[in-house]
Parts: structure tokens; sequence; C-alpha cells
């Protein structure tokens, strides 16, 4: 359980200022690495005792827990305690040879156990933590999120649970944290999200990173925070990422922008007095299925039952979907097959030929020049940015091609970022320049010289549109 630094307040209820944290594992083989939370004040004063060398200890009583009589001896002319020694003879000797044994002048107290504090790690993480705080509250931690986790807590579960180089997955990315300390730890990680704005802010958010490990990699080395202030040295995974497109999430959108959405396409003529159907097409009625799941029986019977309290009317329906399932596909064929009014006739949007193109999704394009430059003598590579067009940009501004340009006449305002890989090899993308702009007004520069590479080097330019969507160009120079 984690205590938040901030709560909302609520007069009718106890306020709820903390979060709780499950952990599961498939077996009992996993991972975990012992953390420590620093010494508060007052387990301070416990070491009270200060060596001639300034070393802090306190004294430990060596008496056992339980009675254990094997362990009641003397030890160098003291008595044992009633339940025995915690320690057997052969303990106690290197006890002694080491120092860590106090002996009182009167005999009849008992020696006691030195314990030194700068031997001891911490307190042993407990069940509550309530030192969690934004490490960078003001600067890139703050991403507008409404349920953002601070760092410190993610790269508090991520050091317990994993080493270096093992894969760490967030199925909700939003504002990209887990992600960012993930790198940080020299983890590999994998972030998925529906919300095209999230993967675009954490990719600007884990470039920013990524640069700042590129200006470090000549030691090969990556600095990064731990919870008592200090510093670690980490190796990161990776000084690079791709962002996959793997579904239709264009679609997974509100209702009603969907209905527009798919009138606009199929020439449906909506009906907004009516409160059931989303319109007419032709001399068909046309309900709209909701696109966060596929056609089932239970939609069918919904449709069956409203066109039931309308005894007159003799229209068929149109079903329009993003997908039907098995169930609801002998559903129709029996309804259909012996009834001569109000059938059902289902659009599927995925896979209909004639009305799929609603999820048609045109790549975006770039022209970008890489050619060998000479200033004062010296040879350079200049990388120029011509042009950047993204058809998914295009449709979500709803414009024509035509106008596009009219409209927004620099490609930069579309672009988020740009990185360039002066040695690509096809397979991992090694970021040698990053131009990631700090404020979302500004745009990429477009125009850059680098050193020049040897002869025959693949120079690879990854741009990334405000979508989240890549564009990789590969010129061999």
């Amino acid at each position: 359980m984690w205590q938040r630094t901030s709560a909302r307040s609520d007069s009718h209820t106890i306020n709820t200022i903390h979060d709780i944290l499950f952990f599961y594992s498939k077996s009992n083989e996993f991972v975990w690495n012992a953390l420590f939370d620093p010494h508060d004040e007052e387990y301070l004063k416990r070491f009270s005792g200060i060596d001639k060398d300034g070393r802090r200890y306190q004294l430990v009583d060596m008496t056992s827990p339980h009675p254990r009589m094997n362990m009641t001896y003397e030890w160098k002319g003291y008595k044992s305690p009633e339940n025995g020694w915690r320690y057997s003879k052969e303990s106690m000797a290197k006890l002694d040879k080491d120092g860590l044994i106090w002996y009182p002048e009167d005999k009849n107290k008992r020696p006691r156990q030195k314990k030194y504090l700068d031997e001891i790690n911490g307190r042993p993480l407990q069940s509550i933590w309530t030192n969690i705080y934004p490490v960078n509250s003001q600067a890139v931690e703050r991403q507008g999120y409404p349920t953002q986790k601070p760092e410190m807590l993610i790269d508090r579960l991520i050091s317990i649970s994993s080493i270096p180089n093992d894969i760490i997955l967030d199925c909700f990315l939003g504002s990209g944290t887990t992600a960012a300390v993930a790198q940080k730890l020299g983890r590999r990680w994998i972030g998925c999200d529906i919300n095209k704005g999230a993967i675009q802010t954490t990719a600007k958010r884990l470039q920013t990173i990524i640069t700042e490990q590129i200006a470090t990699a000549a030691n090969d080395r990556q600095t990064t925070f731990i919870e008592d202030d200090e510093y670690t040295q980490v190796k990161p995974a990776q000084l690079g990422f791709s962002v996959w497109r793997v579904n239709d999430y264009d679609l997974h959108i509100q209702h009603n922008e969907a209905v527009e959405l798919v009138a606009e396409h199929l020439g449906i003529q909506r009906i907004k007095s009516d409160g059931f159907f989303d319109g007419t097409r032709g001399k068909y009625w046309v309900k709209i299925i909701p696109f966060n799941h596929p056609l089932t029986p239970l939609d069918l019977d919904s449709i069956k039952s409203e066109l039931s309290n309308r005894p007159s009317e003799e229209r068929d329906v149109q079903v329009v979907t993003l997908g039907m399932e098995l169930a609801a596909k002998a559903w129709l064929e029996q309804h259909n097959r012996n009834r001569p009014i109000n059938r059902f006739h289902v659009i599927e949007l995925r896979t209909d030929k004639k009305y799929g193109g609603i999820i048609k999704h045109d790549p975006a394009t770039a022209e970008v020049s890489v050619s060998r430059e000479t200033k004062n003598d010296e040879e350079f590579l200049l990388v120029e940015i011509v042009d950047v067009v993204s058809p998914s940009i295009v449709q979500r501004l709803n414009l024509d091609t035509s106008v596009f340009r009219a409209q927004i006449p620099e490609w930069r305002a579309v672009v988020d970022c740009v990185l360039i890989d002066t040695a690509y090899d096809g397979e991992i993308f090694n970021v040698c320049l990053s131009d990631v702009p700090e404020r979302k007004q500004d745009f990429v520069q477009g125009r850059y010289e680098l050193p020049a590479p040897p002869p025959g080097s693949r120079v690879a330019v990854k741009i990334i549109d405000m979508l989240g969507e890549e564009i990789l160009v590969v010129s061999q120079i």
C-alpha cells in the first residue's frame, strides 16, 4: 500500500489517501530484489555508541530468544543467560576476533554484540509506503494524466521485481511513466495504448530520455536516481524504439462520433427524431452497433424487439458492425430463412469489399535528401527533409489532400520528432541524432549536418508524426 501526497477532500466520506498494490507471480520462481528504506531519526538514536574511528554502533543482546540447552556455556568469565547464548562458541569466537563484542566491566552483566550503522542497508521495505513522491514534479513527470503515478513508485516496483535487460509490459501506457522508468533502469519494455495522444506523449518523453542517454554513451553507462537521492550507474538496454500499429484503433471512438463517421461513409440519412435507429439508407432502416464489440445475438434481439413494437413497419434493416460473432451469424440465418419482411442485412466493415474503405490505412510518406557535402575542406553528411504527408492526419482533420497544404503549408507542423542513424544495419535503429522539440508549439529543424560516415554506409531517417506513426527512409551513401 502506498500513500499519496495529496487526496480529494470530501467531507461526506473518509478521504482516500492510499492505493493498494498487488503482486502476482506465475510460479514460485520469481525475481525479488530486497530494497531498504533509509533509517529514520528514531532508529538512528539506537546507534549511540561511537568507536575511536568515528563509526556509530548499537549494542544488541546476545541472549537466545528460546531455551537452548546446547548454547548454555560460560564465555570469558561471563555466565550464560538462562536461555543460553544466541551463538555457538565458534561463532562467538569469530565475533570476538572481529571486535564485534562489547564486554562490561561488571562480570554480573552480559556481553553484547556490536552492530555498526554503516554495515546495515536500512530498514527492510515494509507493506506501507509513505515516502513516495514525484522526483521531477515541475519538469517531465506531470503530463496531464489524472491517474499518472510518480516515477519513484514505478522505480521501486521495477527494481524489486526485475533485473536489467528484463522486459517490462504496460498494457495501458498513458503518459509513459512505466516505459520511461524502465528505460532509465536498463530494462527493455513494451507499452500499449488505444489513445494516440498517449503514444505521442510517451514517444516524446522517451526520446528526451534517450537523447540524454546518447549524450553519456561515451562511457556506455547511464545515470539515474534511486530513492535516497544518491545515484547509481545503469546501462541502457537499448537506445531506440519503434511504434507499431497492431489494430484499427482509430475506430474505437465515442459511439456518437462513430455514427457520424459511418453515416458519412455509407450515405446514411440521419433521422435524429428516431430514438432507436440511426437513420435510413434507401429502403432500409439502419442500426449501427457500437464499435467496442462485435455483433452479438443480444444486439439482434434488441432490434427484433424494437420492430415488434412497430407492427406496421415492413422495412428491412441494415446492421452495420465492425465484426460478428459466430452465434450472431447463426441467429441471422434462422431469422431470415422464412421471414418475408423485417429481414436483417449485415454490413461488416472489416471484411466488406464494397464498404470496408472506412478502415483503410494509407501509410505516411516523406521525401528526404541525404548527401555528402564539403565545407572548409571537411566532408560532412547533410540530411534534409523536403516533405512529409500523413493521410491519417488528413483524414483526422477531415481535409481533402488538395487543400491540405493550403491549410497546413508547413510539413513540420505534423511532425513530432526526427531521429537519424548513420550506420543502420537494417534491424536495430541506433539513434545518433535526435530532434525532439521541447515545447509543443516548436517545430523540428528539418536540416541536419552530421559527421560523414564511411562510404557505403546506410543512413536511416525516422520521422514520427503527431499521431505516432513512423516513417523510415533509408539511403546508402
